[in-house]
């Protein structure tokens, strides 16, 4: 005696709870999703260009200000390092100690700029303006700023 198989139709997936798991699992990435205000410091690009080996006959003025809360610290010379440390409140009399250093090389135009993480955004902006001269002058300072992001050491 035969006994009768019946061919079961395969069942059709159930897609409906994956899908809406997907769209409850997007929607939370979107809600958990760190909305942060980007600020945009106005400067120049960065220029290169081959220069040609010039041999210098003085140290180069490698003027570095490294700026934490508490004080700015202007750092010149590169064989015979010296430092000067201004509070952050003194930033006319580091302007006039930066003048100082202009006037003593007046063809460096360039200032590295070390910044601690914990320095707000606002005061490193009061910084970089205190190292530019007024609107009507027609001398600079130090107009070219290389942003040191290895910090403080």
């Amino acid at each position: 005696m035969k006994v009768g198989r019946k061919i079961k139709k395969p069942e059709k997936l159930n897609l409906v709870p994956i899908l809406d798991s997907v769209f409850i699992f997007i929607f939370f990435l979107l809600m958990s999703a760190q909305f942060v205000d980007v600020y945009e410091i106005g400067s120049s690009l960065p220029m290169t260009k081959e220069a040609p080996e010039e041999k210098l006959d003085k140290d180069p003025l490698n003027l570095t200000l490294e700026v934490t809360k508490e004080q700015i610290v202007v750092k010149t010379g590169l064989r015979n390092p010296r430092s000067r440390t201004f509070a952050s409140t003194q930033q006319v009399e580091m302007k006039t100690y930066l003048k100082e250093l202009k006037t003593a090389h007046p063809q460096e135009n360039t200032m590295i700029l070390r910044a601690d993480p914990k320095v707000s955004f606002q005061n490193l902006i009061t910084v970089i303006d205190s190292t530019q001269m007024e609107k009507g002058s027609k001398d600079k300072l130090f107009e070219q700023i290389v942003f040191d992001n290895n910090g403080m050491k």
